[in-house]
């Protein structure tokens, strides 16, 4: 038990010397959005968010998953912006042993100001940012759980004259889950940063949580209450965190409801290489969701997930379908 606790503190502070080594900027910016309503009401957790989407946070996860499943998520911002984004992944179980998915998002601004270097306007241009990923996980490492990911980012802007703005980047997830217990559950991930030909990086982060269930309700109904600590690691100066709360009630075999709630974001560490005195603000506020499942399709079941997320400048709600076999 000692060796294995000792092991994953190895693990984590590895993961922490990457995330903290990175130089970044707003590259793919977009892509740093919650990618499931369930995700965004709960921070970086895994135990409840049960989602085909976890793949674009630890790809380690999927372990937990059904043994196959997909899910669409579409996310609008108040105010828009004229901003549009979508995100898709699919999961699959082989054995026990692994699982494997696939995923991608889309992002689009269909109005930004262009100047020119005399900060002249020069008119209005249209980003358009996409994101595939493919995630393997394996837990055959008992009582750990492991998993990457490979993402491929192209980014377009269109520019008059016929012009085009086009960037390709990859980039690289790990992930790893403590399960030793099964009312306790450690995760870490990490996730490295795009770098396009002209040297710019995008945001690395490095996540994680720590889960447990609550002894309120009786395993044997389905019920559960859930508590998660997560925290977040965002261009290698700022690490901020956030409690989250789950709670799960079958009223009988065909419908399940629950409701995911959490904390606002607070900061936890404060790095800055540069003395701006401007100090820093958390972007996340209360974030709220509620969802059902219902195993009225056979060997299937349907869930139905929507959130309302309040950030610093953007109000999120985001809605999403899931298929699970």
């Amino acid at each position: 038990m000692k060796r294995c606790i000792s092991r994953l503190i190895l693990v984590a502070a590895i993961l922490m010397s990457i995330g903290a080594a990175q130089n970044t900027s707003g590259l793919f910016a977009g892509f740093n959005r919650y990618s499931s309503s369930g995700q965004a009401a709960m921070g970086t957790s895994l135990l409840s968010s049960g989602s085909a989407m976890i793949i674009f946070l630890n790809p380690a996860g999927m372990q937990f998953l059904h043994k196959g499943q997909l899910a669409f998520t579409h996310l609008k911002l108040d105010p828009n912006l004229d901003q549009k984004y979508f995100a898709y992944a699919i999961t699959k179980g082989i054995g026990d042993a692994f699982s494997v998915g696939i995923g991608g998002m889309s992002y689009s601004v269909q109005r930004i100001e262009r100047y020119d270097r005399d900060a002249q306007y020069l008119g209005d241009v249209r980003l358009d940012e996409n994101l595939y990923l493919v995630s393997l996980s394996t837990g055959s490492v008992r009582p750990f759980h492991i998993g990457a990911s490979v993402r491929y980012a192209v980014q377009n802007i269109p520019l008059p004259d016929t012009l085009k703005w086009e960037e390709h980047a990859f980039a690289a997830d790990y992930g790893f889950v403590y399960s030793q217990y099964d009312w306790l559950l450690l995760s870490v991930s990490s996730q490295t940063a795009f770098r396009t030909n002209d040297g710019e990086r995008s945001l690395p982060r490095l996540r994680s949580s720590l889960e447990f269930d609550l002894p309120f309700f009786s395993k044997n109904s389905g019920a559960a209450w859930q508590m998660a600590i997560s925290t977040q690691t965002e261009y290698g100066h700022w690490t901020t965190g956030s409690v989250g709360m789950h709670v799960r009630y079958p009223f009988h075999d065909k419908v399940t409801v629950y409701l995911n709630s959490r904390t606002p974001a607070f900061v936890l560490i404060k790095k800055d290489e540069f003395d701006t005195n401007l100090g820093y603000f958390p972007m996340e506020e209360w974030g709220l969701s509620c969802g059902i499942i219902m195993n009225s399709l056979g060997a299937f079941k349907l869930k139905f997930e929507f959130s309302y997320i309040t950030e610093k400048y953007f109000n999120q709600q985001i809605s999403t379908i899931e298929l699970m076999r």
